[in-house]
């Protein structure tokens, strides 16, 4: 009668670990599970933001996509890349599960006060974005903002634009086109997170893409066309597909009212 017991006692064990490795990278949600999406975003950070900072940020951002359902995988990429492979993984592109992410100390042509901008074209498709670090230090400076939940938050921003595709500021969320002090706050910036809506769009678009990419049938594939480079520039990007040739027009900016 025991051994009958036991028997039965880890045989229901061994249900329980296949049942979880089965629910494993899956929400639960009202009885029914819903896999989790996942995008990869490459980093270049030329505008040398301290390695702490950087870590805080992305780890902020992950934050934010988490409640979103969709888990980042975060590539630092270094110039020159400590290897052949990790330069490989750098430079892949692939709309939309794989992104890049860059940088700067500051706009070249936008106003003082933007703190990003991502690039998309006519069709909504994208894969770059910038972030400008200076007007966030200054942030820091007079008003006490903590510049690696700004740094996080302006990039889930931005990326939040390349997931969504055109017309995708929000009147509310992190999606907001304008960010006034008070919301640049550290309570105000906990409550800055996609909508539901928002959310919903954005796992849909990579769960789509995910099969098709695996399959060699979808999304849109390019690697930057100059061997020895290990940036993403306008022109390799404009030069395939990823983008539709064109970054003019449609542009995302994050500023401060």
């Amino acid at each position: 009668m025991v051994t009958k017991t036991l028997s039965r006692y880890l045989w229901f064990v061994v249900l329980l670990t296949l049942l979880h490795t089965s629910l494993c990278g899956k929400d639960t949600k009202n009885g029914l599970t819903e896999e989790n999406a996942q995008v990869t975003v490459s980093v270049y950070n030329p505008a040398d933001v301290p390695g702490e900072v950087l870590s805080r940020a992305e780890q902020t951002a992950s934050r934010i996509f988490q409640r979103a359902g969709i888990e980042v995988n975060w590539l630092n990429c270094q110039i020159p890349a400590a290897s052949e492979e990790a330069s490989r993984a750098c430079r892949e592109l692939a709309f939309p599960t794989h992104l890049h992410l860059r940088i700067v100390r500051k706009s070249a042509g936008l106003k003082g006060e933007a703190m990003g901008i991502s690039f998309q074209g006519q069709d909504g498709i994208g894969c770059l974005a910038d972030l400008f670090y200076e007007p966030m230090e200054e942030l820091e400076r007079s008003a006490g903002t903590n510049v690696a939940t700004l740094l996080g938050h302006v990039a889930a921003h931005e990326l939040g634009h390349l997931l969504l595709g055109t017309n995708s500021h929000a009147a509310a969320g992190i999606m907001q086109a304008r960010w006034t002090a008070d919301e640049l706050t550290i309570t105000h910036l906990a409550r800055m997170v996609f909508l539901d809506q928002q959310a919903q769009k954005m796992k849909q678009r990579l769960l789509e893409a995910r099969p098709a990419l695996r399959h060699g049938t979808g999304g849109w594939r390019s690697r930057p066309r100059h061997a020895g480079f290990n940036v993403p520039f306008f022109c390799n990007l404009g030069l395939d597909r990823c983008g539709n040739g064109s970054f003019r027009g449609l542009y995302r900016g994050t500023v401060i009212d």
